[in-house]
Formats: structure tokens, C-alpha cells, sequence
């Protein structure tokens, strides 16, 4: 599962995933574990793209269609696998779910091309084995006072 680029100062691992037919980069420091067939339940009046809510490790948890959001375009209904984030302080911590298609192995990756801004959620694309990978800022689901409207073009 894990795979090797050539290796330079600044790389970073990423977990590769598929989503809507595109492949995207999550930052392995914060991602906390991958789940299948996570149950979701709809939320009434929700943004297109957060799927609902689903329990895991008995708290709640927003499930967020990662393509729908990073691209604009309506949910999928594929989605077997769900990518749980996380980002902990001092005594709390904070998860949100990423639904994709699949999880397919963990890489390293040179961000240096990369040309988002902070607070994009798509923050560049790099080519690897002939496919595009679209570099996702999973900070941006823990930044305060951020409104959840996609990626820099939506």
C-alpha cells in the first residue's frame, strides 16, 4: 500500500483516495483512521454536499462528500469509504468525515508545485504514475470562522 517518490527536502505523505471519478491527496498527519460502510444519516436543510451525520466512537460526526465539495458538483452515491479527520488541542478534539469511493495507498509527494493559497481546499495538482492528484488542505475543515463553500472556484 505505501509507495515511494523520489524523495526531497519539504515532501510530505499523503493518503490517495477516489472520489467522483478524481483522484485526491489527503495530508496523512491528519488523518486518523479509514472506515467502510460507515452509516450516514441525512440532515434536513444541509449544504449539497455534507451527507449527513454518522456516529463514530460514540460522538457525532459530519460526513462531507469530498468531491461534491472540492468540485461543486452534486454528491455522489458511491460511497463506500469514509476518511475521518482529526485535529486534537490541549483536551478536546475535533473530526469531521471525508466520503470518497475508495482509499487506495499512502505516498510521498514534493508540494513544491503546489499553488493554492491558504484556505483553499484544493491547493494544486501534481502527476503521479499518469494521473492527475489534486492536492486537498484538510486545515481548512479546522480553521474557525471558515464558511464551507469548496474549493477556490466554487
Amino acid at each position: 500500500m505505501d509507495a515511494e517518490v523520489p524523495v526531497a527536502e519539504g515532501d510530505r505523505r499523503f493518503l490517495l483516495v477516489r472520489s467522483g471519478g478524481s483522484s485526491y491527496a489527503l495530508p496523512t498527519t491528519q488523518v486518523r483512521h479509514v472506515v467502510r460502510g460507515l452509516a450516514c444519516y441525512p440532515v434536513p436543510g444541509g449544504r449539497p454536499y455534507l451527507l449527513g451525520l454518522a456516529q463514530f466512537a460514540g460522538e457525532p460526526l459530519a460526513v462531507l462528500d469530498l468531491h461534491s465539495l472540492a468540485e461543486g458538483t452534486a454528491p455522489q452515491s458511491h460511497h463506500r469509504t469514509t476518511v475521518i479527520l482529526g485535529r486534537g488541542a490541549q483536551d478536546s478534539w475535533t473530526a469531521v468525515g471525508l466520503a470518497v469511493t475508495e482509499a487506495l495507498r499512502v505516498l510521498t509527494l514534493v508540494p513544491a508545485a503546489l499553488t493554492g493559497q491558504h484556505g483553499e481546499l484544493v491547493i494544486g495538482s501534481v502527476e503521479f504514475e499518469g494521473q492527475e492528484i489534486k492536492v486537498v488542505d484538510t486545515a481548512v475543515f479546522f480553521e474557525e470562522n471558515r464558511p464551507m463553500e469548496g474549493s477556490s472556484n466554487a
